[in-house]
């Protein structure tokens, strides 16, 4: 297995890994829509992240299959200036793709997540986030996560990192507590509760 970046030209594939990993977050929002268009919808997501100075690594096997991927972005990210069109262009696609009913749920859901996040301890704020990481069910178990998350540590290293995770993804907490994060508070969204990890700036 081997770490290369990901860019732009692979949200397909990422949008892929993370339908089959998350098949319940996926249903939350568009249980109606088709899979074609679903599949869709998550290419054009993850393309937009990448639009917005998001960064990544893919995990490959020896046959070329990705098998994972993790996506994290820095204090630099929210310095890139896409322009309007490039962004507008594919939020117009979601829309028409999505449907008003899942445009409004997305809505109620990032809502819901800023008015319930609650601290339990003080941390700076961090100066990168892990935005999402998944593997394939197939790879889940063999240390693919840990590759993926220990590549990007070492590209973040001297800065702190934030992160949240669900509450009831026990293989998360433990890949990231494993790595030195600490919980610090929880949020809930439509589906339930997430809980806020930090990392201190590593040497």
């Amino acid at each position: 297995m081997r770490v290369v970046t990901a860019s732009q030209h692979h949200a397909q594939s990422i949008a892929n890994i993370y339908r089959q990993a998350f098949p319940e977050s996926a249903a939350l929002f568009f249980r109606r829509v088709p899979e074609t268009r679903l599949i869709q919808l998550l290419e054009l997501t993850f393309s937009l992240l990448f639009t917005m100075g998001v960064q990544g690594s893919l995990a490959v096997d020896e046959q070329g299959c990705i098998a994972g991927y993790c996506l994290y972005s820095t204090s630099s990210t929210a310095e890139t200036r896409p322009s309007s069109g490039d962004v507008l262009r594919p939020l117009g696609k979601m829309a028409v793709l999505a449907g008003p009913w899942a445009l409004l749920k997305l809505l109620v859901n990032e809502v819901t997540m800023a008015l319930t996040a609650r601290r339990m301890k003080k941390v700076p704020k961090p100066e990168a986030t892990i935005v999402s990481v998944a593997v394939l069910p197939g790879y889940q178990g063999q240390g693919v996560g840990t590759l993926l998350l220990s590549f990007v540590l070492d590209q973040l290293k001297g800065q702190s990192v934030g992160l949240n995770v669900r509450a009831d993804n026990e293989p998360g907490k433990r890949l990231y507590a494993s790595a030195g994060f600490e919980k610090y508070g929880r949020k809930r969204d439509l589906s339930g509760t997430w809980l806020m990890m930090y990392r201190k700036p590593s040497p």
